[in-house]
């Protein structure tokens, strides 16, 4: 219940200037250890200090929020241990809108555009903000109907993280493709641009080499058009407008 929250975690991973504010360097699981953390987040106009001890919530030898890939990474699961505290539950985090968690890890301004209604610079739009180097997430509507699988991989009623936007070489022309993470790290668009789609047989070795990771994590790559058919909403933010 919490992807809007996972979502902008995602993209925070990619900026490392918002993520070292968020989470402080002053403190590990060596010097001085003392089983407490801190953690900083923007409420109304001021950032706040939130401290926590390090017990996280498991049943069954699972994790049963947020749990990283790797073992020894606890970062993830204590920062969102911190956010429930600030919200007041874990269960205040299910359900809620990524551009407030935006605001909240950056302190930033955010806006959003309606993909059923989109500007016509969209792919620029998008371009500009991959290199201005926003935070970008994206949800598809289906409040009622959360987290259903459609049979093309996205799933409704979800939040994305938006990883990059770049123009390459396609056939005579030129082609948009954005790059989109499922916060679940599984679970991908199975369209065109996709891992094993066709349409990376007629790119360049050079751009399909640099671009294409051909697994499931979570990650994939789709183009302009059928990321405003599939989502619903795009969220940019950065420390200013």
């Amino acid at each position: 219940g919490d992807c809007w929250m996972l979502a902008a975690l995602g993209s925070l991973t990619l900026r490392k200037q918002f993520l070292e504010n968020v989470l402080p360097k002053d403190q590990g699981f060596q010097d001085d250890y003392a089983g407490i953390f801190h953690f900083r987040f923007w409420q109304y106009g001021e950032w706040v200090d939130v401290v926590i001890d390090d017990r996280l919530p498991f049943l069954n030898g699972r994790y049963l929020s947020v749990h990283p890939r790797t073992s020894n990474e606890f970062w993830p699961s204590l920062l969102e241990k911190a956010y429930a505290k600030l919200q007041g539950s874990y269960q205040n985090l299910n359900g809620g809108f990524l551009s407030d968690a935006l605001v909240d890890l950056t302190g930033g301004v955010q806006v959003q555009f309606s993909l059923k209604d989109p500007p016509p610079d969209l792919e620029e739009i998008l371009k500009a903000a991959d290199k201005s180097r926003c935070l970008m997430g994206c949800s598809t509507s289906g409040q009622s109907r959360r987290n259903i699988e459609l049979r093309n991989g996205i799933v409704q009623g979800h939040a994305y993280t938006i990883t990059g936007a770049v123009k390459i070489p396609y056939k005579n022309g030129w082609k948009h493709i954005i790059r989109i993470w499922n916060p679940w790290g599984h679970g991908e668009w199975k369209g065109p641009w996709s891992d094993n789609s066709p349409q990376w047989d007629r790119v360049e070795p050079k751009y399909r080499e640099a671009l294409l990771r051909n697994k499931d994590d979570g990650e994939f790559w789709m183009s302009c058009k059928n990321f405003q058919e599939q989502f619903s909403w795009l969220y940019i933010c950065n420390n200013t407008p």
